[in-house]
């Protein structure tokens, strides 16, 4: 299969990859729950830096498919012993993840706007160009995830092993950024925020997405090289 045809599959493999009835429960009960952002930030949930945070859904719900899509026992044996070219079972796979998370995180994003502006006369939203490049970022920040985390799933022991591995170099950052966030003095919040306004946040972001991209696109290399070792393990009987 080729890059498009890997993708098709592992699209159509979503309720498998996600954990089946279970994973697609949970995640409509988040869905569900984040009608109470709106309670807790009111109008500032339109704040660039909590959107930015939360713009972390996309790769760890990205990071969690890739794990099933690598690690899975049938996924597994099927990247082994099929012939389909490494790179495209890696970048399939990837985009697949790539795109699970970025839906995810736009319903996730669009519920708490919608309970937001539910009984406003006034809309309140950000400027649309913070919120394409919020979903600039959102998608290249799951792809690099996606990209990254497939290297460690190809050679880990199961998908369990993969998520908790992948989660931990997202929410790493993530908390820490949060954490900034919630002990930062109003004062220096409102600094940063400044340092990140509609004019500004739009380019910062380009520039980081193209990068994110870029280094997801070099990790896809070094999965396509460790399913070709899983495919033809080296033996010290091979002369």
């Amino acid at each position: 299969m080729n890059t498009l045809e890997v993708f098709l599959y592992e699209i159509a493999s979503i309720v498998e990859r996600v954990g089946g009835a279970k994973g697609i429960g949970l995640l409509a009960i988040l869905t569900a729950l984040t009608v109470i952002l709106p309670l807790r930030f009111g109008n500032g949930l339109l704040d660039p830096l909590l959107l930015l945070v939360y713009s972390a859904v996309a790769p760890l719900l990205a990071g969690n498919f890739t794990a099933q899509s690598f690690a899975a026992e049938k996924a597994r044996s099927r990247i082994v012993n099929s012939d389909d070219p490494a790179f495209s079972l890696a970048a399939g796979k990837a985009l697949a993840a790539t795109s699970w998370g970025f839906f995810c995180w736009l319903i996730l994003m669009t519920v708490p706007f919608v309970a937001l502006n539910f009984s406003r006369r006034q809309v309140l939203l950000p400027p649309a160009t913070t919120l394409l490049a919020l979903a600039l970022l959102a998608a290249s920040f799951a792809w690099f995830a996606s990209a990254l985390g497939s290297i460690f799933a190809t050679g880990s022991a199961g998908p369990s092993s993969a998520q908790s591995f992948v989660r931990g170099i997202i929410l790493m950052p993530v908390l820490l950024l949060a954490t900034m966030f919630s002990i930062t003095p109003l004062a220096l919040r409102a600094a940063l925020a400044r340092s990140i306004n509609p004019e500004n946040l739009p380019l910062t972001i380009s520039i980081a997405s193209i990068l994110l991209i870029a280094a997801g696109w070099l990790a896809l290399r070094k999965t396509a090289s460790k399913i070709e070792e899983l495919r033809h393990p080296l033996s010290i009987l091979e002369s």
